[in-house]
């Protein structure tokens, strides 16, 4: 049986009238989901969730150990907020139209963030939450949501943005707002027409990914490495855009940029700009 981290409430408490829990055995979990009642404050375990429909109920200020491991856990629907995912693994697991919120994924103790590996993601949520150094490989991210998390570090290798449907492909769909996304690994992607608004991009990885029609406004990409990167019509507007060197992209044709950018476009390709 867990024993909650955060209460000092003994075990064996009973379910309440508010429809919240401070410690849970697995018979009280399990009985807590099928009646679709909240769970707060508990120490779980990830093995608990095997086999559950957590559909539409609520998790808060829980707490799973370290480097714990969900595999093929179905998360569909579900929500969480102030719960600690420290450097867990995430392996095929079905977390489509879940919500993440002031949730961490990053341990601080061995500076390792969470995997999420061969997961659906498509159409999740995540806010404010702490995903430093967490990687992505090869999950489905068709309408994922960032927005004000810290993705310090972190690796997309062979994440799909798109979606299959029967013979019809889907369009690429993401959106990442006011996130801290320094030294991410975003190489080799198709983020057509993604929203990356407020977002500090810098010695990112951008190299043979393409950006086309995807709106950067206010985001930094100082120091970005972006040979092959295509930004045709991406709107820059506002930016940080160092010395964007524009002979090393694939594409620029429509690209859009404010006037006090354009004199950092000519100095990287080597036309002196002066006053008048």
């Amino acid at each position: 049986m867990a024993q909650c981290r955060l209460c000092p409430l003994s075990y064996g408490a009973a379910m309440t009238s508010s429809e919240t829990c401070n410690t849970l055995d697995y018979k009280g979990f399990c009985d807590f989901v099928e009646a679709g009642k909240p769970i707060e404050n508990a120490e779980l375990e990830a093995n608990w969730l095997e086999g559950k429909d957590l559909t539409d109920i609520e998790f808060k200020n829980c707490y799973f150990e370290p480097e714990s491991e969900f595999d093929s856990v179905d998360f569909r629907n579900s929500r969480w907020k102030d719960t600690e995912f420290a450097a867990c693994t995430f392996k095929n697991c079905d977390l489509r139209e879940a919500t993440f919120e002031n949730c961490g994924f990053y341990f601080a103790t061995t500076r390792a963030g969470s995997s999420f590996r061969h997961c659906d993601l498509s159409d999740v949520e995540f806010h404010s939450c702490d995903l430093r150094i967490s990687s992505f490989p090869f999950a489905h991210l068709f309408c994922v949501s960032f927005q004000n998390c810290r993705m310090g570090g972190t690796f997309f290798e062979g994440s799909d943005f798109g979606k299959s449907m029967g013979a019809r492909a889907l369009k690429p769909r993401a959106s990442f707002t006011d996130c801290q996304m320094a030294y991410a690994s975003l190489n080799d992607l198709d983020l057509d027409d993604a929203i990356m608004t407020d977002c500090d991009l810098s010695n990112t990885n951008l190299s043979n990914t393409s950006l086309s029609g995807a709106d950067l406004q206010r985001s930094s990409i100082e120091y970005a490495e972006t040979d092959r990167l295509n930004l045709s019509y991406a709107d820059l507007r506002g930016g940080q855009i160092g010395t964007l060197l524009l002979q090393t992209l694939s594409g620029y044709r429509g690209l859009m940029i404010s006037a006090n950018q354009q004199h950092l476009l000519l100095t990287g390709l080597g036309i002196k700009v002066e006053p008048d």
